[in-house]
Parts: C-alpha cells; sequence; structure tokens
C-alpha cells in the first residue's frame, strides 16, 4: 500500500465508509454505480482509466469480516462483489502452455477447479492480498476462489477431462504435471466457504 495512503490514515481517520459506490463484475471490471445506478440496479459505469484502475488494484485489501474495499487515501470504498473478489483469465505462455492470471494480474496456482450449478468454472488458489485489522495493514496470502471469465471456457473445456455421471458431473484439470480436481459446488455456498461478502454492509 503506498506510503501516502497509510498517511493520510493517520492525518484523516475518522473519514466514513463508503457502500455500494464501486463493483466488481463478473469480467474482473470495476464499475463506478453513481446514485442513479444504485437506486435502479445497474451494473455502473466500467472505469476505463488505467492509472485509476492499477491505483485501485495497488490498495485492494480485506478485512476480518471478509468485506473487500479500496483505501482511497482515507477513505475505505467497500466493493460490492458480483460473484467473487477475483476474475481470473487463461494467458498463454511463451513457451508453451497456459498461466492462470487474474485481471489484476496476480498469476495463480491452481488447488481446485470447481463448477457450480448454472455451468461457470471457479479455480480455488492462494492468492496476495492486503488484509486490514484496526487500520494495520499485512501483505498476506489467502485461500479464495475466482471466477473464470467466461471468454475462456472454451480453452477450459478442451484442456479439461470432464466426466459426466449419472447425478453429477466431474474430471479433471491436467495442469503442470498433476491432475486438478473438479468438484461441483453450490454458487450460494462459495461466500461462506471462503469468507467474503458479495454486497459489504456496515457493522
Amino acid at each position: 500500500m503506498d506510503q501516502s495512503v497509510l498517511d493520510s490514515l493517520k492525518k484523516w481517520p475518522n473519514v466514513p465508509n463508503c457502500f455500494g459506490w464501486l463493483a466488481l463484475d463478473r469480467r474482473g471490471e470495476w464499475r463506478m454505480r453513481n446514485e442513479f445506478a444504485q437506486a435502479n440496479q445497474l451494473p455502473g459505469d466500467v472505469i476505463r482509466h488505467v492509472a485509476l484502475r492499477q491505483f485501485i488494484e495497488r490498495h485492494y485489501a480485506a478485512d476480518s469480516l471478509g468485506r473487500y474495499f479500496f483505501q482511497n487515501g482515507p477513505q475505505r470504498v467497500f466493493v460490492t462483489l458480483d460473484y467473487t473478489p477475483w476474475v481470473v483469465r487463461l494467458i498463454p505462455k511463451e513457451n508453451g502452455g497456459w498461466n492462470f492470471q487474474t485481471t489484476s494480474n496476480q498469476t495463480i496456482e491452481p488447488i481446485t477447479c470447481l463448477l457450480d450449478e448454472n455451468g461457470h468454472i471457479l479455480i480455488e488458489a492462494d492468492f496476495s492480498i492486503i488484509q486490514e485489522s484496526t487500520n494495520e495493514f499485512t501483505n498476506s496470502t489467502i485461500r479464495s476462489v475466482a471466477l473464470l471469465h467466461d471468454h475462456d471456457l472454451e480453452i477450459f473445456s478442451e484442456l479439461a477431462n470432464i466426466t459426466h455421471n449419472a447425478c453429477s458431473i466431474g474430471g479433471v484439470l491436467p495442469w503442470e504435471g498433476r491432475e486438478v480436481e473438479i468438484e461441483q459446488v453450490l454458487s450460494s455456498d462459495l461466500a461462506s466457504r471462503y469468507n467474503y461478502r458479495n454486497t459489504p454492509q456496515a457493522n
């Protein structure tokens, strides 16, 4: 986290938190949601400004309640998550093969692949994140989950060995000399399983 942000927290410690104005959608886009968008349940406008996106991603953090936020100087802007705290892409390597890389450019190693009831693929992995407790920030690694971008579903299906049984779908994803299990999951279970809140609220 930038030193200027940490300094501003000390200088202005009681700036009210902001809820509902920033969202992360299912394609990893940051969206600004003004009062009209919030009142009419609209997704909001995609933030296109590259420097602003990078600033958000550099100050993306989570608190002990599983609320993800962007520390905007002295103000904490809590993020509405359309599905998961991260969205991941399959990025080809120069020498062949693939990387899982979040839309904020973090490369992850898959631990388990999850398939929800709507056909979405999710990747369980260890993610680097800033964690906050009483205005103290720590760079940490946490076990969490990312939604695979819908543009990469076809690539995933070509890489994976998916099996269909009478009552379930499973299989494995061959990955870097090992097999990553593909398991079914209910979308409603993900937030509690990985400790995140889709719609953060004040304490």
